[in-house]
């Protein structure tokens, strides 16, 4: 937990007192996101939701989580607040190249699968894309195979509940070391440094940028408004945090939205294993559609 604590000095500032969330108000924040966004928070993440909510108290001058919950689930004027309190909560750690074996059994396996399939442009979509990592590798890979296979084109859909993420993700720029994980080749290839030899910061290049477009969608809507069905999904490290329940009704979902002969990537900590599905695993956390 962040400590909130002013020590007392010479100069007579009194201490301030540790601002604690409680059982009570833990389950308001958890009954809340649990019903937006599906996360589970149970008693074991109070200290984070505690470090983490404690920011907005500081910013917005709330004394104590009982009032600024108040303010942000019960009042007409906390319609924006639950907006940020949802985003401090859902944004995930990522990197580039994360769980890299996926990437080689896209290349290999799946993009070979479909074209074969006659599937010429090819449509991804990384769910729950957070600052951008992913969808920026997607990128690099379906770039490398187009530039070797001029007949496919792609277009890659990167969405998530966070608007600070997607605004992070849109911009495209990252620091030296997240960028450490792709491979020197590419990032020779496909990165922009910084201008400014001060700053350790490089940029997606206008060829993974164009390629995505990013927008907020919430996996728990009952309808996702895609402009097409998808030939690949990525949903990695997402369905962690969900219960069973949603877990079926998610993955119903995605296979609803892909293309026959598309493949459902997920996280190798989610194994759908227990979840009534017809996609079928044909690698270490990939699914394909009948």
């Amino acid at each position: 937990m962040q400590d909130l604590q002013v020590q007392q000095n010479n100069t007579g500032v009194k201490p301030q007192h540790s601002i604690v969330l409680n059982e009570r108000e833990l389950k308001r924040v958890s009954d809340f996101i649990g019903t937006e966004v599906g996360i589970q928070l149970p008693s074991t993440k109070r200290t984070l939701v505690e470090s983490r909510l404690s920011k907005r108290l500081r910013i917005l001058g709330f004394d104590d989580f009982k009032s600024y919950l108040d303010h942000t689930l019960e009042s007409s004027d906390g319609a924006l607040e639950k907006l940020q309190l949802i985003d401090v909560l859902t944004t995930n750690k990522t990197s580039f190249y994360r769980e890299p074996d996926h990437f080689d059994y896209l290349v290999k396996h799946a993009i070979p699968d479909l074209e074969n399939g006659a599937r010429k442009e090819l449509k991804l979509w990384t769910a729950g894309c957070s600052t951008g990592e992913e969808a920026y590798t997607l990128s690099i890979e379906l770039n490398e195979v187009a530039s070797q296979k001029k007949n496919i084109a792609f277009n890659i859909l990167a969405t998530d509940i966070s608007h600070s993420c997607l605004s992070k993700a849109s911009r495209g720029i990252y620091t030296d070391r997240q960028a450490e994980s792709i491979p020197l080749e590419l990032r020779k290839k496909y990165l922009l440094r910084s201008r400014n030899s001060e700053e350790s910061l490089v940029q997606m290049g206008p060829e993974l940028r164009h390629r995505i477009l990013f927008k907020s969608l919430n996996l728990m809507d009952s309808h996702f408004d895609l402009p097409s069905k998808m030939d690949i999904i990525f949903c990695r490290n997402v369905m962690i945090y969900f219960n069973n329940n949603l877990r079926e009704e998610l993955v119903a979902r995605f296979e609803s939205n892909l293309v026959k002969g598309g493949y459902l990537f997920v996280g190798h900590s989610e194994s759908l294993n227990g979840i009534k599905t017809t996609l079928n695993q044909v690698a270490p956390m990939v699914y394909q559609k009948n």
